[in-house]
């Protein structure tokens, strides 16, 4: 049922602004579906050069352990450095480690990403970029039997075709329920593609 209900809202939300978009990820054992709102296109919220994003995913790694996400950010250029973007915000996550000893995790990291635009390459090159994202909540942004909460990002993507993304990367995630030792929820290298509208 979450899983429909998550997958719902992805589809339905990604539709909804311009320069949003949806993207999966594979590997051999995980499953992640992931959806951007953007405030490009929406005259009322770009009163500045800063650009609002809701960003939603659900993670399922081998059929047993889950994660869903959902988080707000405020992304700008960073200035005097020409293709970087920064974006800052919150996520609200809650996970499922299918540990017989816990009951729900949820948690409210603090989030910090980095993208990085090439210029235009020669001969033609699609658009080429990287980008790098960190969450970590201590045990005062940890609700039910969370502890604290970390994920670490990294990927590069390459622009085929005009608005879809083929992109390659690794996420590292950590969840520390209380009273008990950190567990990795998931470890491992992806590969997906990202729709833009």
């Amino acid at each position: 049922m979450l899983k429909k209900m998550a997958m719902t809202t992805l589809f339905a939300s990604s539709l909804l602004l311009a320069e949003s978009g949806v993207g999966i990820n594979i590997n051999e054992k995980d499953l992640e579906v992931e959806g951007i709102l953007d405030s490009r296109n929406l005259a009322i919220l770009q009163t500045s050069s800063t650009i609002y994003q809701a960003d939603f995913n659900f993670l399922n790694v081998d059929s047993e352990k889950k994660l869903l996400g959902a988080g707000l950010g405020a992304t700008n250029k960073l200035e005097g450095v020409e293709g970087v973007e920064l974006t800052f915000g919150a996520k609200f996550i809650w996970a499922d480690d299918n540990l017989d000893y816990t009951d729900n995790f949820l948690a409210v990291p603090l989030m910090a990403k980095v993208r990085y635009n090439f210029p235009p390459l020669l001969y033609n090159i699609p658009p080429v970029a990287v980008e790098s994202k960190v969450l970590y909540a201590p045990k005062v942004l940890g609700f039910g039997d969370a502890e604290n909460y970390s994920e670490f990002r990294v990927s590069a993507d390459i622009e085929m075709i005009e608005q879809v993304r083929v992109y390659v990367g690794y996420r590292n995630i950590k969840t520390k329920y209380n009273n008990f030792t950190e567990s990795i929820l998931d470890n491992s290298f992806y590969a997906g593609l990202k729709v833009s509208y």
